[in-house]
């Protein structure tokens, strides 16, 4: 009777499990023990996870929602590389991307191509399954945070994959969020609780390339270039523009050719979008599908070579660039971006400036400075409050300044190969991720198995490009807030004078973003004359702004010998305006409010 019993029991359980294998076999996909990795999005980052976790020896499962790969490149037609170069020329991003580089050519390439390839690299691998269609993927964690397995909803019903690791390569780690990562959204680690705007990319055909090239060489502008597959100018003719609702804006075009000679812009803003909404998501694409051939028209009669441009398509999807900052093991800053640093337990190095796009019609966005070469740590690739994952790309543990350069697709895929070695040394070996970011002979064997694949893992050393001024310390304070950009040229302009109005609209933000939950309403709002600052100007700014953030202040003095030395009538350079503003930004601090009363 007692094996009777268990027969029975044994056929209930295969009846249970019989709706979730059968949509799996019909893709010839098996949900059980066979997965020592599953990655979660096709993006690029999401297959150079797989494919370098496959050729690690792991057997790997590749999930998507969407029909094929590519995610932002064939599906939000970004078609231009953002380029990663160090101090002598040399290719930083290389492995995985530096082959996709070549194969796709050019600085900018066929969006059709680039997801070819990528399915030719994942049909190659016989370790890597790949599911496309898959509508959701939901995580089943344990009681203990570990994070065992996904069930993912295909059209004949619901499927449960276990895997050993696994990796998170969704834009907006989806994955990662749904099982209890802690992250921050958009701005909010600096206070500023706005996301970069949106852009919709659209095609254009009839475009006269040479034309567009000629003018752009004779602009006489530095910044602006073309060559056979790119080009990127005319900023001041996209100024021009009058949009048809305040939520949109042309900036400077970015344009890459296509193979059948069709061009991709991208340059139509779209503010207020919410990746992580859809209905705000629905809003902003069909806000931006209305307004695009009011672009085109203006185009066609404002930029050379676009006389004859007709439009000829809109991506399938929009260009997010920024929505959830996941926290992770290390969270990688601005400090360390700009500062060059390098790390031990580094996975890939990159340099692409700090392009901090614009978050409001009232802004056209930073770019904080440009790196020569920084590291990024293994340890920035494991989140918090969820063991056994990986999280790649833009929504890895980067600030949300620091992802304005970490953030580009390029990098993505470096960070995205080293999680699949990762993954697969994990899976072989039976540890965590976080066990084994946290093993420097485990880091090490990663980095030996990357560097064989073909990643770029140099030893250097090099600083902040200010970092021997003495207004430094200032200057990263105040950068870490967002008010300090440099440019292109790391140009800190520290020893030139500064306006009255310039230093009250920086020590304002500043207290602003410190102490975003200050009750009392905005200090009065009055122009200040175009009067160079001096010191005793300063300290009055500086005393009206205590005065409402912390009224029970007692009155400040500067501390810098710089200052205490100085005369009331003294006039001040930005590095002297800018360690007053820190002072003034450490002296509030210390003392308590309703908010803290214990600071």
């Amino acid at each position: 009777m007692k094996r009777l019993a268990g027969v029975f029991v044994l056929l209930a359980l295969l009846l249970v499990s019989l709706p979730a294998l059968a949509p799996a076999r019909a893709a010839g996909i098996l949900p059980d023990e066979a997965y020592d990795v599953v990655v979660v999005g096709a993006e690029p980052e999401g297959v150079a996870a797989a494919v370098a976790a496959a050729r690690a020896g792991a057997r790997v499962l590749l999930l998507e929602r969407r029909d094929g790969p590519g995610g932002l490149y064939t599906y939000g037609w970004l078609n231009s590389f953002d380029m990663n170069y160090g101090p002598r020329g040399e290719l930083l991003t290389r492995g995985l991307f530096a082959a996709f580089y070549r194969e796709a050519g050019g600085t900018s390439f066929d969006v059709g191509e680039a997801g070819r390839i990528l399915e030719r690299w994942l049909a190659g691998e016989p370790r890597v399954n790949a599911l496309y269609g898959v509508a959701t993927v939901s995580p089943l964690v344990s009681a203990t945070g570990a994070l065992t397995a996904v069930r993912a909803t295909v059209r004949a019903g619901a499927v449960v994959f276990p895997a050993r690791v696994f990796v998170d390569a969704t834009q907006d780690a989806d994955l990662a969020a749904s099982a209890g990562a802690p992250y921050t959204l958009g701005g909010e680690d600096y206070g500023v609780p706005e996301m970069m705007a949106a852009t919709l990319v659209f095609k254009l055909a009839g475009v006269d390339w040479q034309a567009v090239r000629r003018a752009l060489a004779a602009d006489g502008d530095a910044g602006t270039d073309a060559d056979a597959c790119s080009a990127w100018g005319f900023w001041r003719e996209a100024r021009r523009y009058r949009p048809g609702s305040e939520r949109l804006r042309l900036r400077g075009l970015n344009l890459g050719r296509q193979r059948d000679g069709s061009v991709l812009v991208n340059a139509l803003q779209i503010f207020g979008v919410n990746g992580l909404d859809a209905s705000s998501y629905r809003e902003g694409y069909s806000l931006a599908c209305r307004e695009v051939p009011r672009v085109v028209s203006f185009l066609r009669q404002n930029i050379p070579g676009f006389g004859r441009a007709r439009l000829a398509g809109t991506a399938p999807e929009l260009y997010i660039r920024e929505t959830r900052h996941i926290k992770g093991e290390y969270l990688l800053t601005l400090d360390d971006v700009l500062g060059n640093r390098c790390f031990p337990d580094q996975i890939a190095v990159a340099s692409y400036p700090v392009d901090v796009q614009a978050t409001n019609p009232s802004n056209y966005g930073w770019v904080f400075g440009r790196p020569k070469m920084y590291g990024i740590p293994l340890r920035c690739l494991v989140p918090l409050g969820v063991d056994n994952l990986f999280v790649v790309g833009r929504a890895a543990s980067y600030s949300s300044l620091a992802a304005g350069s970490a953030r580009v697709v390029p990098v993505g895929m470096v960070t995205g190969q080293a999680a699949g070695v990762a993954a697969a040394l994990a899976a072989g070996k039976g540890v965590t991720p976080r066990a084994l970011a946290r093993d420097p002979a485990l880091v090490r064997e990663v980095q030996e198995v990357l560097r064989a694949q073909g990643a770029y893992l140099p030893a250097f050393s090099l600083a902040h490009p200010v970092a021997g001024h003495w207004a430094y310390p200032a200057v990263r304070e105040l950068q870490r807030l967002g008010l300090v950009a440099a440019g292109y040229r790391n140009h800190y302009r520290l020893e030139e004078q500064i306006s009255a109005a310039s230093f009250a609209n920086l020590a304002q933000a500043a207290f602003r973003r410190t102490f975003p939950d200050a009750k009392l309403p905005p200090p009065a709002r009055k122009s200040l004359p175009e009067e160079r600052l001096t010191l005793g100007r300063a300290r009055e700014i500086v005393a009206r702004l205590l005065g409402h953030y912390r009224p029970e202040a007692p009155p400040f003095r500067p501390e810098h010998p710089r200052l205490r030395q100085r005369g009331d009538a003294a006039l001040l350079t930005r590095a002297e305006a800018y360690q007053l503003a820190a002072e003034a930004l450490a002296w509030a601090k210390r003392i308590p409010s309703p908010e803290n009363p214990y600071p």
